[in-house]
């Protein structure tokens, strides 16, 4: 599997609990939490991204020529 595939289950997960959060809490906090699990993922998708592109260029520094 890769990244995105996890992402889009991530996102899945997290629609459904914000949708049972929506029964109980209502349809205002509940998009608020998935905007802001949404965010969250996305920054740690970017910051992982972003991590493992210097350690790939620190592993083999004649890929880059």
């Amino acid at each position: 599997m890769d990244v995105i595939d996890e992402r889009a289950l991530v996102y899945v997960a997290v629609l459904v609990v914000c949708s049972a959060l929506a029964v109980f809490a209502g349809p205002a906090r509940a998009l608020a939490t998935f905007g802001f699990v949404s965010a969250s993922v996305e920054g740690a998708y970017w910051v992982g991204r972003t991590l493992a592109g210097r350690y790939q260029q620190r592993a083999n520094p004649r890929a880059q020529l």
